[in-house]
């Protein structure tokens, strides 16, 4: 009896083949989503320290196989860590979207006004803009649109500096990766066309000038 109760046993598939496949499907998860699936803090804990689920931030975890790259992981990070109204933006979207070559040393994420981070990872840039307006979701993390980037390049220049700005933009235009109309339309939704207005002419090529 008791060896054929063990046969039986050793026959069923255990939980970690059974729940670990789901845990990957999630990309970026917490102990939230984890016992969502049935699978207890204890569990998680033994899967961290077996090697089976990876630890990357308090109480956020990934599967070593989860379909989704370091960077990906660590802007899912970021926006997960500062809430729903947090973005990627700043230096970390201007290089992502290949207008600087150099890596940002900090992931820059646009928050709302009353975060506040001492994190040495992050340059967090407190924002009143629309968290909504001129966002990219892309399945793991949110993004600022190309036009926002630029956009928000020319208001946070004092930080991010205007020759950077300047130089950004222009590239994208010379790329027609956009237009200075598509730029000033996103300036005047997000209330800030004078930090761009004010640049016009220098955004502005000779053949167009009027």
């Amino acid at each position: 009896m008791g060896s054929r109760k063990n046969s039986v046993l050793k026959g069923r598939p255990g939980k970690a083949g059974q729940l670990l496949p789901r845990l990957r499907k999630l990309g970026l998860f917490g102990l939230a989503d984890a016992k969502r699936l049935g699978v207890s803090q204890p569990t998680l804990s033994r899967w961290v320290a077996a090697g089976k689920v990876r630890r990357v931030s308090a109480g956020l975890y990934v599967h070593p196989d989860a379909d989704i790259s370091a960077e990906e992981l660590e802007f899912a990070v970021a926006c997960v860590k500062f809430g729903a109204e947090s973005t990627i933006g700043g230096l970390t979207a201007l290089y992502n979207y290949g207008l600087i070559e150099q890596v940002p040393r900090r992931v820059w994420v646009i928050v709302p006004e009353n975060v506040k981070s001492s994190d040495p990872l992050y340059r967090c840039i407190r924002a009143r803009t629309d968290p909504r307006i001129g966002v990219e979701h892309r399945g793991n993390f949110r993004i600022t649109s190309l036009e926002r980037t630029l956009v928000e390049a020319f208001r946070y220049s004092s930080k991010i500096g205007l020759r950077v700005a300047l130089r950004a933009t222009r590239t994208a235009l010379a790329e027609k990766r956009t237009t200075l109309q598509k730029i000033l339309r996103q300036a005047k939704a997000l209330g800030l066309e004078t930090f761009v207005e004010r640049h016009w002419e220098a955004l502005v090529p000779e053949s167009e000038a009027v």
